[in-house]
């Protein structure tokens, strides 16, 4: 089988799957008083100060490692959205672990806006600036789709929103753009970024969240003083090395031609989604009246693995952000391709060939 649904996870790697095995002898738990504790512990702190520098963060913040980057996620709403009569603003774009508890908080009677997204899936900042004002306490954006590989500018936006009011928190979901971009927090500017170890070959179980003003960040899991008492719980020690190897492993791939490989032999009649600035190793695209779950089956009966969008939605009915975006005849019909280290650019020529050999059957089939 040949993997092509990177976006939704990555294969951990030899040299991170070894970290943490090899961790697992250090079974002590950190908060335990004992020397050995204390050695697993003062290793915590080492990594998290390798992440730190890693993501140029300021020398003010810090770090803290969640179960998930939903996790990291959901700790930003619950610690920023508190007021009734504030209004907290977020892209139509973001994962579904900021979109569903945002939602949730518009149910429950909070100001949350929605702001529409263009044709290649980033944030309209036009109708964004607008909604900025004196009353906004939090805007979260999406740095990566991980839809469409739409590239969010967040420095710019950032110092848009401040400048408009300095007071807003902003946070952006990075999991789609570590590994992909070159990320210096202290340039995005943003108060909370989230990031996950198994989009980048890491194990699954482990994420990371950065906080730019730790002192007025309120734990969304209480009950331990684990993580500078921001986050309780034991703390995951082997996942947490590992995901600092995959970290340290980590090189940014130009998948370009990859990408071009597989448009090269699509013959029939499609919306590409992922253009312009979007990063290369996602592609979004959706044919005409077809269904992307069942070409995806057709796909992986020839050995192709791919998918429909985040994995996170796959039950649902038609794509969320997609529909923001492409008509009706062609939503159904979406498929998501990511790449990974592994992948040729010949694997990307074949994997076109049979897409285009699946759509062209499924069209004869229905006619």
């Amino acid at each position: 089988m040949k993997y092509f649904d990177n976006s939704a996870t990555t294969k951990i790697s030899e040299k991170s799957l070894a970290s943490y095995i090899n961790a697992t002898e250090q079974y002590f738990n950190p908060s335990s008083l004992y020397q050995p504790s204390s050695h697993t512990k003062s290793i915590i702190e080492t990594i998290r100060e390798y992440f730190l520098k890693f993501l140029h963060a300021d020398k003010n913040s810090t770090i803290i490692f969640t179960g998930c980057a939903t996790e990291g996620n959901n700790s930003v709403l619950s610690n920023c959205i508190i007021r009734k009569d504030k209004k907290y603003i977020f892209s139509a774009g973001e994962h579904s672990s900021i979109y569903v508890p945002a939602k949730k908080f518009l149910e429950a009677g909070f100001n949350v806006i929605f702001v529409p997204l263009k044709e290649n899936g980033s944030i309209d900042e036009e109708k964004l600036l607008q909604e900025i004002d004196d009353n906004v306490a939090f805007v979260s954006i999406i740095h990566v789709s991980n839809e469409t590989g739409a590239i969010n500018d967040i420095e710019t936006l950032t110092k848009k929103i401040k400048a408009i009011n300095p007071n807003i928190l902003v946070h952006s979901d990075g999991v789609q753009a570590l590994g992909k971009l070159d990320i210096n927090l202290k340039h995005l500017g943003v108060d909370f970024y989230t990031i996950s170890a198994h989009k980048i070959n890491g194990p699954k179980g482990i994420g990371a969240l950065y906080i730019a003003h730790p002192n007025k960040f309120k734990p969304f899991l209480i009950g331990g003083e684990q993580e500078m008492s921001l986050r309780a719980g034991t703390e995951n020690f082997p996942a947490i090395v590992a995901f600092k190897t995959a970290l340290s492993d980590l090189k940014i791939h130009d998948y370009s031609k990859h990408k071009q490989a597989i448009l090269n032999e699509l013959k029939v009649d499609f919306v590409l989604v992922s253009q312009n600035e979007c990063v290369d190793n996602i592609i979004s695209l959706c044919f005409k009246n077809v269904r992307g779950e069942t070409i995806l089956h057709m796909l992986e009966a020839k050995g192709y693995l791919i998918g429909t969008g985040s994995s996170c939605n796959s039950k649902a009915k038609f794509n969320r952000v997609l529909a923001n975006i492409v008509s009706n005849e062609y939503l159904s019909g979406a498929v998501r391709i990511s790449f990974g280290s592994e992948i040729t650019i010949d694997d990307c020529t074949k994997l076109g060939i049979e897409l285009n050999n699946a759509v062209t059957e499924y069209i004869k089939r229905i006619k």
